[in-house]
């Protein structure tokens, strides 16, 4: 597990991608249909499918860095807040390897942890295979999480937020609660996927005041626009895997954000996001120049 500072940040004017809708054009609906097909009927029946990635993932995890401004966050002491994204329990993760590379990442103690969805691939009885797993995910000022598009293909979506909830995580979906430490202070909200869900913006940011920050979980990356519009202070996402595949000094192969929010950080006037590739894999068992990832941020007053 290495650790490593963080991509510095970079403007951006948003150009859409029009060949390439993530939600309804053609390229992206055929792979999902794929994808599913084969993580539900071919992946589960493959021998030592899992063995693979689960050695990818314990030899090549990265832990990336940075300290996060946030302007009103008041407070003298950061905020150490873990981020993990795109789990995909199930045909490339073994549960007793996900559940090693969590307690290695409860090592850094973070004071938060926040997790940003894909918890399965196909099925919630994924989720409940690693449900030892994810009970080692522990911090003072509570574990959050919201939902992805991965997680609405079941369509059991009440299921699987019972099992999440029973395990210690507080979904916010389209809600948001108020973080306090120390005299730090920032509304943590969350909205629910944008390809597969129904995000709310209205309803997770109704509860903002005045001069404190606010710091928005989504899924998917490309709510920042409308978070930029929303005036709030950061947005954490993952989905993108930060092209799984990449072939080094090019750029991403195949795309998960129609705005080119791959990976890293990035600012507009005084928003900010951070994409991060997440831990999981889908697809193929696989990850070229493009290591999986966890997130360690250190909020501190701007």
């Amino acid at each position: 597990m290495r650790i490593e500072p963080l991509a510095g940040p970079e403007p951006t004017d948003f150009p859409r991608r029009h060949l390439l809708n993530p939600k309804d054009g053609w390229f992206r609906r055929t792979e999902r249909a794929t994808n599913k097909f084969l993580s539900r009927r071919i992946f589960p029946h493959v021998p030592y499918m899992r063995r693979a990635y689960s050695k990818i993932l314990e030899k090549s995890l990265t832990v990336s860095g940075a300290e996060v401004s946030l302007a009103g966050l008041g407070g003298s002491e950061a905020i150490r807040v873990l981020v993990i994204s795109d789990l995909h329990a199930g045909p490339f993760i073994a549960p007793e390897t996900l559940e090693r590379t969590l307690i290695r990442l409860m090592t850094l103690k973070p004071d938060l942890i926040l997790l940003l969805g894909d918890f399965v691939t196909v099925c919630v009885e994924e989720v409940e295979e690693v449900f030892s797993a994810l009970g080692c995910l522990v911090a003072p000022l509570g574990v959050y999480g919201v939902l992805g598009n991965h997680d609405h293909y079941p369509r059991q979506t009440h299921r699987l937020c019972r099992v999440l909830e029973r395990v210690g995580i507080d979904l916010l979906q389209n809600r948001a609660v108020k973080i306090d430490r120390n005299g730090g202070r920032f509304l943590l909200a969350g909205v629910d996927d944008l390809l597969g869900g129904d995000p709310r913006f209205d309803r997770a940011l109704r509860s903002r005041e005045d001069g404190v920050p606010t710091v928005l979980m989504s899924h998917n990356p490309d709510v920042f626009p409308t978070a930029v519009e929303q005036r709030v202070s950061l947005v954490l996402a993952g989905h993108t895997h930060g092209g799984q595949i990449r072939i080094p000094g090019l750029a991403v192969l195949v795309r998960m954000s129609r705005y080119r929010l791959d990976e890293g950080r990035f600012q507009v006037g005084d928003s900010q996001l951070i994409v991060t590739r997440g831990l999981g894999v889908t697809g193929l068992p696989v990850r070229i120049a493009c290591p999986p990832e966890a997130l360690l941020l250190d909020f501190v007053s701007g």
